[in-house]
């Protein structure tokens, strides 16, 4: 067992014990790791992982209090990484989607916004502005990898969030989805293996089933993240190509990494030469007065691709995605015009 789970049930016993009463302060990170003789990331991952079972609080500025016993028993999390292989998913995800087109349902298998939502008007008036000045030429110019002033405009974004990115090295894409599945095709080849949060985005499983290649699912910490001992247990084991992971607003459990979860999660993949193919579509969406860093932000070996779109937040119809493919951007657009060619 990791040792964090080992104390985080050593703090749940001694809560149930009646040494920790409701409401009361438990040990500070601090105190803890001096007390056990752990690292601080350690204790922060037992802490928020019995926050997650609804065992203590967080309190802003104050520190982790015990909460009233739960009503019924906290969910037991899975204990291990499940090596599955070979996906057979695409069958069901065809007829979930199928059905979702009715207008009489509310569509819980798919993860987008009611389409009342977004400036239809604003859209359609800005599309018939385009279409009047339009470049003939720009059928040719935007062949991969796509629209220079479109790409500039996502790393200025970027930029004002602090993470420096290449205009160059963007490649803009028909969607989030075709955004991964090219990084994915750009790290792997049939029959390797792919980390994949469990639970997952039904993409990451279709993307893989199409691909040939083989998943491990590694069980996610709500509100805090992808286990990492496991995830480190897995890439000991078996030769992982690429990991397909969400920092922000994962889906389907909704909740953002810590930045702190996010920091050791980027330098153990460098550490063992992992590549990350971050799944970013739903940070457009999230609460908050700032946008969250993606994992990539604390990539110092560059090899981790960044794919998102506007599809959740703009214009799902525009289909306008992007991968920010690093030295792989290269070998992202030969794929991209041997398959689709380019976007609209």
């Amino acid at each position: 067992m990791s040792l964090y789970r080992q104390l985080a049930d050593r703090l749940q016993q001694q809560i149930e014990a009646g040494v920790w009463q409701p409401g009361e302060r438990i040990p500070s990170i601090r105190q803890s790791c001096k007390t056990h003789g752990l690292s601080p990331m350690t204790v922060l991952q037992a802490y928020q992982l019995l926050e997650s079972q609804g065992r203590i609080l967080a309190r802003p500025q104050s520190g982790y209090y015990v909460k009233a016993a739960p009503s019924r028993p906290a969910a037991s999390l899975p204990q291990q990484a499940h090596y599955s292989g070979s996906v057979d998913i695409n069958d069901l995800v065809f007829e979930v989607l199928q059905a979702s087109k009715s207008r009489g349902l509310v569509p819980l298998g798919m993860s987008v916004a009611d389409p009342t939502l977004f400036p239809h008007p604003q859209l359609g008036r800005a599309l018939a502005s385009c279409m009047r000045r339009l470049d003939p030429f720009s059928t040719v110019a935007d062949l991969p990898p796509g629209n220079e002033a479109l790409r500039r405009a996502i790393a200025q974004r970027y930029a004002s969030e602090g993470l420096a990115v290449d205009p160059q090295q963007i490649i803009i894409t028909t969607g989030a989805m075709e955004a991964l599945s090219l990084s994915l095709q750009v790290l792997t080849e049939p029959g390797d293996w792919v980390v994949v949060e469990s639970p997952t985005f039904y993409g990451a499983l279709q993307a893989i089933e199409r691909l040939k290649l083989n998943a491990v699912e590694i069980p996610v910490i709500p509100g805090v993240g992808i286990d990492l001992a496991l995830l480190e247990e897995a890439l000991a084991q078996r030769p992982i190509k690429a990991c397909w992971l969400m920092g922000n607003v994962q889906h389907p459990l909704g909740h953002t990494m810590p930045d702190e979860h996010k920091q050791a999660l980027m330098a153990l993949l460098n550490r063992r030469g992992v590549a990350l193919v971050e799944d970013d579509v739903y940070a457009e969406v999230y609460f908050g007065r700032e946008r969250p860093r993606p994992i990539k932000y604390w990539d110092t070996r560059g090899e981790s691709l960044l794919c998102s779109s506007f599809s959740k937040c703009l214009a799902p119809g525009f289909r306008v995605g992007w991968v920010v493919a690093g030295r792989h951007a290269e070998r992202v657009q030969r794929l991209q015009l041997m398959s689709t060619l380019s976007t609209n």
